[in-house]
């Protein structure tokens, strides 16, 4: 078909003659997509993976930023929903480094005519063109579909309605949970026009929207960019939690998984959205900054974290650790320390000192493993008037492997990070405003230190020296992020492995 034909077909040459009577064929619209008139969703996808390519490095959510720019092939799409303008499509790419690495990554488009017409809401709604592929009837435009309004709906309609999509080498099915408290929303029906969402702003290693449900409460839906085989702790842990009715997290409503390039996976996760609510990160910041006592505040927050532990322990079981797992994970440390000390100086000069502490952690008894956050840190904590504090985002380390981060781990690790982020508050405040905040800080885990302990129980000696080791895993890590990027904020990590290592030290910075 030549493109000037249009859609129908050519009138046949034995075709009756015009009786006269008036017939109306509708035009389509000027921005319309005629799909008789493209070539396939396939071949123009592979016609933007050069654009593809030079376009990943600078989203905020791609992981391999510095590595040189990637080899791009597509893994698997299937199409999600024709508008008159516009065609939404999930989509998953092979992303090669030029050292060899390769990742899937999750990146939904939206094609369209390159010269459509926009509202105002839906220009200020995009971002810039990804890349333009001439087609029959004009050139076709690619997009981030989750940077449009009907891309949006595209990925959510699938979602709402427990449905799928299936396409060359992938496939999507999503699910609504049976099972959920009385204070989790209800799963909405699939709307039947185009729903309100929007982009949440700061988006990280994922990308999230908010929907807003007529007549129910908000939604807020992520979509995982980096795949990797097997389930994803985010939507795993928060979905035990909340068929065991807690409360400590927003309520799963549903979720997605992906088939495609060998691997099964989660795609994407609707849970509640808690508006007009702060992360414990800014609450802290403020009360610091004005030494207000944190000690109430902080108590309680431990005690939410115990409790989170001991539903998750109940809900997805425990393990015992043995001499293997704790030779293991001591073993990790030590690698990470070496690893440092061999580029951060300061840490090289405390070595000996953090060395005496990993082994008297691998020689202490360690509390069952068991299925924790994973990454937690006061920015991953919110302050609801309503419930107190909820921790959110459940992924683990983004960076880290999918399998590693669905491993049972000790939960004392998370106590550990949110000490080490009340340190960073101390520090922000000294870099930001040039205020002394350590005694606050000092408070605030010892406080945090306390709250944990009695709703979890245990304590003692092991318990300390436990503490301290991860606590100090931490602020290693921590040394050798700040000196590579950050290098007025290295102090706040040094001075904690000083005080972790002093002589008498207690319980690191929870001391």
């Amino acid at each position: 078909m030549d493109a000037t034909s249009g859609p129908g077909p050519r009138p046949r040459d034995d075709a009756p003659a015009d009786d006269g009577r008036a017939r109306h064929v509708s035009a389509p619209h000027a921005d319309a997509l005629d799909l008789s008139l493209l070539p396939g969703p396939g071949e123009v996808l592979d016609a933007l993976t050069g654009a593809l390519a030079l376009w990943l490095p600078a989203q905020r959510w791609y992981a391999h930023k510095g590595a040189g720019t990637p080899q791009v092939a597509i893994a698997g799409w299937a199409p999600l929903r024709l508008a008159a303008a516009q065609l939404t499509l999930e989509v998953v790419l092979a992303v090669r480094l030029p050292d060899g690495t390769e990742t899937l990554y999750q990146v939904p488009l939206a094609l369209r005519r390159a010269e459509a017409e926009r509202s105002a809401a839906e220009i200020a709604d995009e971002a810039e063109p990804i890349g333009v592929v001439d087609a029959p009837g004009g050139p076709l435009c690619a997009v981030d579909a989750l940077r449009t309004t009907e891309g949006r709906a595209a990925l959510l309609a699938p979602l709402l309605a427990g449905e799928g999509a299936a396409g060359p080498g992938l496939g999507l099915s999503s699910y609504l949970l049976a099972a959920a408290p009385p204070s989790a929303p209800a799963p909405p029906s699939a709307p039947a026009g185009i729903p309100r969402t929007r982009l949440l702003d700061g988006e990280q290693s994922n990308t999230s929207m908010i929907l807003e449900v007529e007549g129910g409460a908000p939604l807020i839906v992520k979509l995982f960019r980096v795949l990797q085989d097997g389930e994803n702790p985010d939507v795993v842990l928060q979905g035990a939690l909340t068929a065991a009715g807690s409360t400590r997290v927003p309520a799963m409503v549903g979720a997605a998984r992906l088939a495609v390039a060998g691997i099964r996976t989660h795609a994407l996760c609707a849970q509640e959205f808690l508006p007009g609510v702060e992360d414990a990160w800014r609450v802290s910041l403020r009360e610091a900054t004005a030494g207000e006592d944190p000690a109430a505040a902080m108590e309680a927050l431990g005690a939410t974290v115990a409790e989170v532990h001991r539903d998750l322990a109940a809900a997805l079981g425990t393990v015992a650790a043995g001499s293997e797992e704790v030779a293991h994970r001591v073993a990790a440390m030590r690698t990470r320390l070496a690893e440092t000390a061999a580029l951060v100086p300061q840490v090289a000069a405390q070595r000996d000192a953090l060395e005496d502490l990993l082994a008297a952690a691998g020689d202490v008894p360690w509390p069952a493993l068991q299925r924790m956050h994973g990454d937690l840190h006061l920015g991953q904590v919110l302050a609801s008037p309503q419930r107190g504090w909820v921790l959110l985002d459940f992924e683990g380390e983004p960076l880290r492997p999918l399998a590693e981060r669905s491993l049972p781990d000790c939960p004392l690790r998370d106590l550990a990070g949110l000490l080490r982020s009340l340190d960073y508050v101390a520090g922000a405040v000294r870099l930001q405003h040039g205020a002394d905040a350590e005694a606050w800080a000092a408070r605030a885990r010892a406080a945090l230190h306390a709250g944990y302990t009695a709703a979890a129980g245990g304590g003692g000696r092991e318990q300390e020296v436990l503490l301290a080791a991860f606590e100090a895993d931490k602020a290693v890590y921590e040394a050798l992020y700040e000196a590579r990027n950050r290098p007025d904020w290295l102090p706040i990590p040094l001075a904690a492995l000083a005080r972790i290592t002093a002589p008498g030290a207690a319980a690191g910075s929870g001391g």
